[in-house]
């Protein structure tokens, strides 16, 4: 495993998301990045779901980094983790801030064809920061099918919201065959932010 050294404060230059988030709102859902404590908790819930033999980590809308940087730090290998960026300015950043680390430019909610162009026929587990409350909802049956389909029978998703409620609609979890567990909420992060775990219902 390759060591992770120290990286610049994800506050220290703010501008990238800011400026991703005027223009594309929609797709990057809030001006501010994750807090350390919500990147610590979304990081840790999904290594605990990962099965590691199975191929990478892939975070999807990862943004500025902070889920990526926390992912490393809790023990993810560079080599083992690929994120899924639609904003080309935050697609440079991540390459800087991270010398090494894949990341594939493209659409997230296609996420096969997207992972497919980077080589990437399989996975481990998946992060998703998108948005999916505002997603068209077969836009997002769509992304979470194409993730099950990349996962082993055990894989999970692991989303974070800024809502009370689970972010993926009643409807698409009954299409799917998903059950939802909520992890946790981080007040410390602005606004508070929930985590959720998505798996396959058991046979």
């Amino acid at each position: 495993m390759r060591s992770i050294t120290s990286r610049k404060p994800i506050f220290a230059d703010p501008w990238p998301f800011l400026r991703g988030w005027c223009r594309s709102p929609v797709a990057v859902g809030w001006p501010l990045a994750s807090s350390w404590w919500s990147a610590q908790l979304i990081a840790a819930a999904a290594l605990r779901a990962a099965r590691s033999t199975s191929g990478p980590v892939v975070e999807l809308g990862a943004g500025t980094g902070p889920v990526t940087e926390a992912l490393l730090q809790l023990g993810c290998p560079l080599d083992q983790l690929v994120v899924v960026e639609r904003d080309a300015e935050m697609c440079g950043f991540l390459e800087t801030r991270f010398p090494g680390l894949r990341v594939l430019q493209g659409d997230a909610l296609r996420l096969r064809e997207t992972l497919a162009r980077g080589g990437v026929t399989s996975t481990c587990v998946t992060v998703c920061g998108l948005p999916m409350r505002v997603v068209p909802p077969e836009a997002a049956e769509r992304c979470y099918g194409d993730a099950f389909t990349l996962m082993p029978a055990d894989g999970a998703v692991i989303q974070y919201t800024y809502g009370l409620r689970s972010p993926l609609a009643p409807a698409a979890l009954a299409a799917l065959d998903l059950r939802a567990s909520f992890v946790g909420r981080e007040w410390r992060n602005l606004p508070p932010m929930g985590v959720w775990r998505y798996h396959k219902r058991a046979p």
